[in-house]
């Protein structure tokens, strides 16, 4: 089961209301609408305390399969590519490229103003000696 799902059904469970799940998470009404949709997921943090809240392990919470008791646990490496899998989404990837991209126009701007300062005090007081 999908984590949308999952959380949709551990909420009814417990009988709570998305507004009491939100105050609980202290996030808004709208965002667990979103989580259980599928169309965003909360981050690391949120994950936690969700797991926290309906007494559940993040790795049954998170990924699709449900641990299995005959001792056959993932290893930390397969962990990490499924919730890698999980949360960093499309969505989320496109706004991890339009925040780096926001960046480097600004680090631009930075270096170009040096260059711009520079030229200028070259040609006012020449080459430093």
């Amino acid at each position: 089961m999908e984590f949308h799902n999952k959380l949709y059904h551990l909420r009814k469970q417990k009988g709570l209301s998305q507004e009491e799940l939100a105050n609980r998470l202290n996030v808004s009404r709208q965002t667990i609408s979103k989580w259980e949709v599928g169309d965003s997921t909360p981050d690391m943090e949120k994950l936690i305390a969700i797991s926290d809240m309906f007494q559940i392990s993040l790795d049954e919470l998170v990924m699709d399969k449900v641990q299995t008791q005959t001792g056959e646990t993932p290893s930390k490496a397969e962990i990490v590519n499924e919730l890698k899998e999980k949360v960093l989404t499309d969505e989320n990837k496109k706004k991890a490229k339009k925040v780096l991209k926001i960046a480097a126009i600004i680090l631009g701007v930075i270096v170009l103003i040096d260059v711009i300062s520079m030229i200028v005090y070259v040609s006012l007081y020449g080459f430093p000696q």
